[in-house]
């Protein structure tokens, strides 16, 4: 087991006395209501926010539950990247691989390949990927320009179409026009991390006499952490990379200067977002490249980490949005985006006929696909009276997709344009395939680049819907209903109704209906290779949910409390099959508290917990000893009745109770003192995980991060620690994560692992941040 029993005891101990002390404190301030009633925290339930309907409403009458994180909020925590904010948002699970997707999260509870079940945007504008539906969070998204974060929780297909399956992120920009007068903004940030990391992060906006822009932008760089900086885990071991037995030939080339069999796990990452306006008319890009080598992801006998996978995305929009005197609005919205998935692969597949399997097939493999879509939006908007708003559009959008991975020197399944049918290399397995104890093979790689004409699939995808929304004195009602095609699956009407009841001006409860599907990825249906087959008869998923929500503030009190229950089927798992049926039941409690500042002759302190439980079920079940997936809705179940039980288990990986606690406490005028706790229950294995066969749990942990932050007018500076107590911390592995625990052999050798990926993934110690800030 992976327990820190004391260590945890010791840091709930050190959370609690936090808690204790600035409770007790908030206790005693309420002896004095009139002092509670003075203080300034912003009457959150008239907030306005834009995440829930695609239009300007207020918290307490948007038909979703919605969590916003403020530009103020983030340099009071220091975040510098999406997945350190996400981590402190209620209902997500994240495992930190350090690789190709630095941080997958998962929401709601709902385990997936990647994070492709939330769609990711940027002022309303996906930036989910076309072929995975994926979005890596990495660092490449500049946080100097953000206006607030919007985090919608629950299925949002009525409102968003395809792929809003498990709730929305909406990143929302500053822009030029927004400034009060004319005028131009600059914001620089410099970044310097652990790890040789470095980053320079800045934002400039401007208007003037009725043209505005605004430009985000940010370039970062890391040598990652090292091995000796995380936890400890048996098939994280350079020994592993550098056995000529499992490696052989591959060991006597280098990738990026550093000979393979040494670890070497780089990242090299940038985004650039930008937009001008002249009166209604705007145009805009959304441009990003993550590089990063795998970091923990695969264990180290199978795959190489020192490689660059490359994610790329090119998105260029036309939007045009006017709103007559008489109340109606009319947004046309025009977008091409362009993306390619890209990089290098040393593996050593073992040979299972080989002593023990000591010995490989190996290969050195460049992998390509190359995507691209335009989409054209018309959306109509209309006021009919104080009480009645009325919205419906349509969609059209062409898209052009890889089918199976581009993969030269490799198998002989795979797809390769530059290679003969006929070219099967030394062993007739492929012409880049070799064995471990061959003195030497043939390398070449970077010939990709444009996909063949043959390996390419085109499809269509057409959108419409409608949406009315009655507000009334105390009470409001929503519903919208949206019909999708595509020229692949088929046809989706997905409906969505939401009540909003005012109880007094203080609590407000909604109930809401919604629905989604997720389309299967093409990634899934067509980009398979011989680790792993496609299947273009893979059906959307689609989920049902119920959520009630209570909302409360009084005063400086504010209370955000959700519980729902979500029906899943025709699941998707990684292995590309449909897997069935979950069911999800949650509840989120989110409270905020602002005090004034007895101890310091400061501004207020203010603080946050964020409470989350997560029953996961899964109806089917995986057989560690037939080695597949049975019951109700499985492949197997298909093909042989028998197989057919209706299992009703916890699916893993989801920690029933996730709880997050921070507080911002200003010493000074300008100095003040950040500190968010995190703690993570136990948690079963996934089921296809081989450690959940032995019974073995992921601990629980609790991890600190500190932030000491000076500012001033124009400049301030953070001083970051993150996980202060230095907790050995170990995180769930990816996909089918089914490398096992038996590191040795009876012999005392090293053992070859069960599968690529491994079981669980080990996280870093404590590390650093430096961040300085200047405005002009």
């Amino acid at each position: 087991m992976f327990y820190s029993d004391i260590k945890v005891s010791k840091r709930l101990a050190v959370c609690c006395i936090w808690v204790s002390s600035i409770f007790g404190g908030l206790l005693q301030a309420q002896e004095d209501e009139q002092e509670i009633f003075s203080l300034t925290l912003n009457d959150l339930l008239e907030l306005s926010v834009t995440s829930g309907s695609e239009r300007a409403e207020k918290l307490r009458y948007t038909p979703a539950s919605i969590q916003v994180l403020t530009k103020e909020q983030i340099k009071q925590r220091g975040y510098t990247s999406l997945s350190e904010a996400i981590a402190d948002f209620s209902g997500f699970d994240l495992s930190t691989a350090y690789g190709s997707e630095h941080t997958t999260f998962f929401q709601r509870g709902y385990r997936t390949p990647s994070t492709q079940r939330t769609l990711v945007m940027i002022n309303g504008i996906i930036n989910n990927r076309l072929w995975g539906h994926d979005f890596p969070a990495n660092r490449q998204i500049p946080f100097t320009g953000i206006e607030r974060i919007e985090v919608l929780s629950g299925p949002s297909g009525a409102v968003y179409g395809p792929n809003a399956f498990l709730g929305v992120i909406n990143i929302i920009t500053q822009k030029g026009k927004d400034l009060e007068s004319d005028g131009h903004h600059l914001t620089m940030q410099a970044q310097m991390a652990d790890f040789d990391s470095k980053g320079l992060d800045f934002t400039v906006l401007g208007k003037q006499q009725g043209l505005s822009y605004w430009l985000s932008a940010k370039v970062y760089e890391s040598d990652g952490p090292e091995l000796e900086d995380m936890a400890r885990w048996g098939f994280v071991n350079e020994d592993y990379l550098s056995d000529e037995r499992f490696w052989g030939p591959v060991l006597n080339y280098k990738y990026n200067g550093v000979p393979y069999g040494e670890y070497v796990s780089k990242n090299q990452e940038h985004g650039v977002f930008a937009e001008i306006s002249h009166g209604g008319l705007s145009a805009g890009i959304n441009h990003w490249l993550t590089q990063s080598g795998y970091g923990m992801q695969f264990s180290f006998d199978r795959g190489q980490p020192n490689a660059t996978w490359s994610k790329k995305n090119n998105l260029y929009y036309l939007e045009y949005d006017h709103v007559f005197s008489s109340g109606f609005g009319v947004k046309s919205f025009l977008r091409y985006r362009t993306e390619q998935r890209y990089g290098n692969w040393a593996e050593a597949s073992p040979d299972k006929n080989s002593e023990n399997s000591q010995y490989s097939f190996v290969t050195i493999s460049d992998w390509n696909s190359i995507n691209s879509s335009w989409q054209a939006r018309q959306d109509y908007d209309y006021q009919y009276s104080d009480s009645l708003h009325l919205a419906a559009g349509i969609k059209y959008e062409r898209k052009e997709l890889t089918k199976a991975y581009e993969i030269c020197g490799y198998w002989a399944s795979a797809y390769c344009s530059l290679e003969d049918d006929g070219q099967l290399g030394p062993y007739g397995l492929g012409k880049g395939v070799y064995y471990s104890t061959d003195s030497s093979m043939p390398v070449l790689l970077g010939a990709l680049g444009e996909m063949d004409e043959s390996n390419l699939i085109r499809t269509t995808d057409r959108g419409a819907y409608f949406r009315a929304s009655l507000k009334m004195p105390g009470w409001s009602l929503s519903g919208a209903i949206r019909w999708d095609n595509n020229s692949t699956y088929g046809t989706f009407i997905k409906p969505r109704v939401a009540a909003t009841y005012d109880y007094n001006e203080r609590n407000t409860f909604k109930i809401i209906y919604a629905t989604a599907f997720q389309e299967p990825a093409p990634i899934q249906l067509y980009g398979g290779w011989n680790g792993r087959n496609a299947n273009p008869n893979l059906l959307p998923e689609e989920v049902r949910d119920l959520s009630l929500i209570w909302m409360y503030q009084s005063g400086a009190w504010f209370s955000d409390w959700s519980a729902f229950y979500s029906k899943y089927k025709n699941v998707i798992k990684e292995e590309a099959d449909n897997a069935g049926k979950r069911d999800v039941k949650g509840i989120e409690w989110r409270v905020k508290y602002e005090m004034d500042n007895h101890w310091f002759d400061a501004a207020q302190i203010s603080s946050y917990i964020n409470y989350s439980y997560t029953d996961v079920t899964s109806y089917i079940n995986y057989d560690h000893q037939r080695g597949r997936w049975i019951g109700s809705g499985s492949a197997a179940c298909k093909q042989d009745s028998t197989l057919c039980e209706e299992y009703r288990l916890p699916l893993g990986d989801i920690a029933p109770h996730k709880l997050n606690i921070g507080f911002n406490v200003p010493v000074t005028s300008q100095w003040s003192v950040n500190t968010r706790f995190n703690y993570v229950s136990s948690r079963h294995l996934y089921l296809r995980n081989p450690l959940r066969a032995q019974g073995i749990k992921l601990g629980d942990y609790l991890t600190t991060n500190l932030n000491l932050a000076w500012r001033s007018d124009r400049l301030s500076v953070h001083v970051k620690i993150n996980n202060l107590f230095d907790s050995q911390i170990y995180h769930s592995g990816l996909g089918p994560a089914d490398s096992g625990n038996a590191f040795t052999s009876a012999d005392g050798n090293l053992s070859r692992t069960q599968g690529f990926y491994n079981s669980v993934l080990p996280q870093v110690g404590r590390n650093w941040e430096v961040v300085v800030t200047a405005s002009f």
